[in-house]
């Protein structure tokens, strides 16, 4: 049946209108079943150059907090570590206090001790993390400390060279240049301290004096230990404030890239709703449109 040739033109146009108000449609009703503006970068062309930005801050954020991690479990095993040696530390102060008090001293004895303790304090200088020397600085594949190293006389007063490791130590540099030092080192004069003390009982179990000195030294030393501990603490204090500042940011950033990304959920009810009554008018009009035939007016 021929249509009123005035229609065609009106019943063409609503078509057209009509595909436009079904595309807008399903646009929405993406919009509300996906929680995204769009499915592409393409259809939020404004906002993709902050959202690509935001994407790599976040990924360098995360980056660090991985590298700081890391670096945490470093530090934390070196806390553990400087802590038995002020174990070690307070043993021999208590042991040397009773040799001191003791009418005679067994050198056999006294001599032993000596031994096993500067046998524990290396290994315990020498402890590593995956790995990796903790107290050798940058040098953290070689051993820091070797108290049988040539040149090595503690007996002569401060003698630091049984240590190996690197003078530089080792740092955690996050990616906005924020720095942290990164354990101690070996070659710290608290250490020294103690080697010192060791070795002075070594040289001489049975001389009252040298137990003497020995038991001031140790004394020193166990301060000095404190204080490194003191540090590493505040090295792990300072990862832990650079990952939680990070996670922060980061948790920020997200939020604010699923808001430029994330659809106006309630906008997008209310343009389903007007775009359905729309479409239900144009087919209805369409509809009308067709209906009306020549023959009608012949």
């Amino acid at each position: 049946m021929l249509n009123r040739v005035a229609s065609f033109a009106h019943t063409s146009a609503m078509t057209a209108a009509s595909l436009k108000v079904q595309a807008k449609l399903a646009d929405q009703q993406t919009q509300t079943a996906s929680g995204l503006k769009s499915q592409t970068y393409g259809g939020i062309a404004q906002s993709t150059a902050s959202i690509l930005t935001l994407g790599n801050q976040s990924a360098r954020l995360t980056a660090d907090n991985t590298a700081a991690s890391s670096a945490a479990a470093y530090v934390q095993a070196a806390y553990s570590a400087v802590g038995e040696i002020a174990d070690l530390a307070t043993t021999i102060k208590t042991q040397l206090a009773s040799m001191m008090s003791s009418s005679t001293l067994d050198a056999g004895t006294a001599g032993q001790y000596a031994a096993d303790w500067l046998t524990d304090l290396q290994a315990l200088l020498n402890s590593q993390q995956g790995g990796t020397y903790l107290f050798s600085g940058q040098a953290t594949d070689a051993a820091p400390v070797d108290f049988t190293a040539a040149g090595y006389d503690p007996t002569a007063g401060a003698d630091a060279t049984y240590y190996g490791g690197s003078a530089t130590g080792r740092t955690f540099s996050g990616s906005d240049g924020q720095t942290v030092s990164l354990s101690v080192s070996a070659g710290s004069s608290a250490f020294e301290h103690l080697a010192r003390a060791i070795a002075t009982v070594a040289a001489d179990p049975t001389d009252t004096d040298a137990i003497a000195s020995a038991y001031a030294l140790t004394g020193t030393a166990l301060t000095g230990v404190g204080t490194l501990q003191e540090t590493i603490a505040i090295q792990a204090s300072s990862l832990q404030t650079i990952t939680d500042r990070n996670t922060a940011k980061i948790d920020a950033i997200d939020a604010l890239v699923t808001d430029l990304k994330g659809a106006d959920l309630t906008q997008a009810a209310v343009l389903t709703t007007q775009y359905q009554t729309q479409l239900e008018a144009l087919y209805s009009m369409i509809s009308t449109l067709s209906s009306l035939s020549l023959s009608k007016y012949l």
